[in-house]
Formats: C-alpha cells, structure tokens, sequence
C-alpha cells in the first residue's frame, strides 16, 4: 500500500482535499438525521389506536333549526338518531360522543387522586355512552361499563360522577394497580370521579404527551356520532346514513367522515416531513457524490504528467487505480468521523430544541458505509481514466 505519496498528495492540495472532507461531513450528518426523522415520522404512522378504525364512521350534525335551541328537543334527537343509526343493516354499533379518534387532539383536564398529594395529571376527558366501547371495538377489562340509566341520568351540573379509565391512566396514577374503585377530583376540588371500569388499547394523539391517557363519563354529547359497521362497509354506508338522518330531521345539515380519513388528515404533516426529507438525502448525496467526481475528475487532469512519470517508472494501471480509490477513501473516511460527530450535536439540537428521537448508532454506520460506497463508485471512473495515461506523458512539454 503506497500510503506516502497518498499523504503528500493530499497535503500538497489541502483546499481540495478539506472540501471533500467538509461535503462528507455535512452530508452525514443531515442524511443520518433525516434517516432518523422520517422512521419517527413513519412509526407514528403506523402506531394503531386500538380501535376499529377501517370500520368507523364520524358524524356530525350542525343544527340551524329554532327548535334546536331547547335542550329538550335535542335530547329527543340524540335519541332518536341513535336508534336510527343502529337499525341500518350493515351497522354493528353507535354511539353518542364527541370523541373522534385521530383528530389530533380533543378535550382535557386535570385531575388528582382523592385524599392524596396534590399532585396533578393530565389527561384526555370524553362524555360517552354505554356503547362507546363497544362501536370502537375496546374493552372494559377490569370492573364494569356505564348503565343506561345513568346515561340518561346524567347532566352537565353533576358534582359526582361514575368514570371508565384507560389502562396507561389507571397505571399512572394507581402504581400498584388498585385504580378500580378509588376517587378522583379536579383540581378545584369541586368535581368527584368515582372509577367503575378501566378500559384497554385507547390511543389517540394529542398536542400533550397524553396520547393513552382518558377519562371517560357518561352523558349525551350533542348531535355528534361514532359508527362501527361490518367489514368492508363503511364508505357504501355513507350516503345511507346520511340520507336516514336528514330525513329523520331536516332542520340541520350533516358530516360523515371515514375514520382513516380523519387519520389520512391528522398524519399529513408526518408525510410532507417524509417526502421532504427524502428529496434532500436525495439531493445531498446527489450533490456529494458529483462533486467528489469533479475533484477527482479535476485532480486526475492536474496530475497526468506525475501519474505518466509513475508509469514510467514502472507503476502499474492497477496501481494508478488504487492509489486514487485509496486516496479518496482517506478523505472520505476523515469526512466520515467527523460527520459522526456533527450528526449526534445536529441530533442533540433537535431533540432538545424541537422533537425527535435519539439517533440511533446503526442509521450512523449505515451512513458512513453509504458514503464509502458513494465515494467509491464516484472516483472509479476518474481513476480508471487515470490509470489509461500512457507513460509517454511524461515526456511532454505541454
């Protein structure tokens, strides 16, 4: 291996030579990143709710009616929508709810555990009917579901109230696992939650990190619907629903959205991000890899009389050729190292400053492995070029 005359090559064209360092550098690093960022971007996609949701129906009614102004009447409505909705062939179930799963956030609020410290947790709060859990396709895993009658009981004034908690809540806030049956209050202390049931697999994203966190009452919820059809029907039911209800009650207009819909929406920005990011790795490694065939395209035309007195002197054309694969391996591999650490402070910045995960050490060796591989195929045929020079170059003047 001739690694003397590949060290004082590189040192006699130090600009040319940090150039390629500081393209390799910068290109990992952003390539590595960007690598990081859209697996974020594609788990989150890809995380399930838990729910049914190919087979969920939001709905949603915007009155214009006087008659809608009364309580009563409205009350009267709900009723009868949901008995409407559940007699329509190819429907398993509704309920009366304004939870929309992927929606992107929701209602909230705090709470603290009775009696003890005043320590406060946030989470997601949904009034919901018996059949929620049923039309989403959940569980009550531990304890019991709302009865009918304190669904129809119940109003906005109540004081106290029967609660369903989600599995990740109840372990947040009863370690031990002695949720059902305990107390909670707001953080007024003016509201009492009593936990009658603990219910599994809820997700749904949220603008705070409570995306498993919910606390379910029971109630009407206004002239808003969720519907669980049978497989594979939900879009064929849209427009009978919505035809049943409208003639049910004229005096309001209605919304039905597919829940991978809803979905499709809330992950919007997640694709862009990955689309984006895919056309700047692509141009990065685009741009690095041209621009390490024009050094080495440049350096090879600049050397010719040294590479023809090399081959006069008794220098192979295999020996040409891996003399500047090696060459460019060196500055690569610098560039490499030095990427690897731009690429962690680059991620420390983005996870402290924005959001993201940690990179991961595996996306860092695939890059410099990647790079190698570019640098490589980048000055192959430059060399190859180099390595044909005949030695009678090395006689000319000009």
């Amino acid at each position: 291996m001739e690694f003397g005359p590949i060290f004082r090559a590189l040192t006699r064209h130090r600009a040319r030579s940090i150039l390629i360092v500081a393209e390799v550098a910068l290109t990992l690093a952003i390539v590595a990143n960007c690598i990081s960022l859209i697996g974020n971007a594609k788990a989150a996609m890809a995380r399930e709710s838990g729910f049914d949701d190919d087979n969920l129906l939001s709905i949603r009614s915007r009155p214009f009616a006087p008659a809608f102004q009364q309580q009563e009447y409205v009350n009267g409505v709900i009723d009868d929508d949901v008995r409407r909705l559940r007699s329509i062939s190819g429907v398993r179930d509704a309920s009366n709810t304004f939870f929309l799963p992927w929606q992107g956030g929701g209602s909230s609020g705090e709470v603290k555990i009775a009696g003890g410290a005043d320590t406060r947790f946030r989470t997601q709060m949904y009034r919901a009917d018996p059949h929620l859990f049923d039309t989403l396709g959940i569980h009550v895993v531990r304890g019991r579901n709302f009865t009918p009658q304190e669904n129809e009981s119940a109003t906005f004034q109540d004081i106290t109230s029967n609660v369903v908690i989600t599995q990740a809540l109840a372990d947040l806030l009863f370690p031990n696992g002695d949720a059902l049956g305990k107390q909670l209050r707001d953080p007024d202390e003016t509201e009492t939650y009593n936990v009658v049931g603990i219910a599994d697999k809820f997700y749904n994203p949220y603008g705070w990190p409570i995306h498993e966190y919910a606390l379910f009452f029971t109630g009407r919820s206004g002239l808003s619907y969720l519907v669980r059809t049978e497989p594979g029907k939900a879009e064929a039911l849209v427009p009978l629903i919505e035809r049943a209800l409208v003639r049910a009650n004229d005096g309001r207009d209605v919304e039905i959205q597919t829940i991978p819909e809803v979905r499709r929406q809330y992950h919007t920005r997640d694709q862009v991000v990955v689309t984006s990011l895919n056309g700047v790795m692509i141009l990065l490694v685009g741009v690095t890899g041209l621009g390490i065939v024009g050094i080495t395209s440049f350096s090879v035309a600049e050397r010719r009389r040294q590479i023809g007195t090399r081959r006069a002197l008794g220098a192979t054309r295999g020996a040409i050729l891996r003399h500047f694969l090696l060459e460019n391996w060196l500055v690569t591999t610098i560039g490499a190292f030095l990427g690897l650490g731009l690429a962690v402070a680059l991620n420390i910045g983005l996870v402290t400053l924005v959001e993201g995960a940690k990179i991961e050490w595996p996306i860092l060796a695939a890059g410099v492995v990647l790079l190698w591989t570019i640098g490589l195929f980048a000055t192959l045929g430059p060399a190859l070029r180099a390595a044909q020079v005949p030695p009678a170059i090395a006689t000319r003047n000009v």
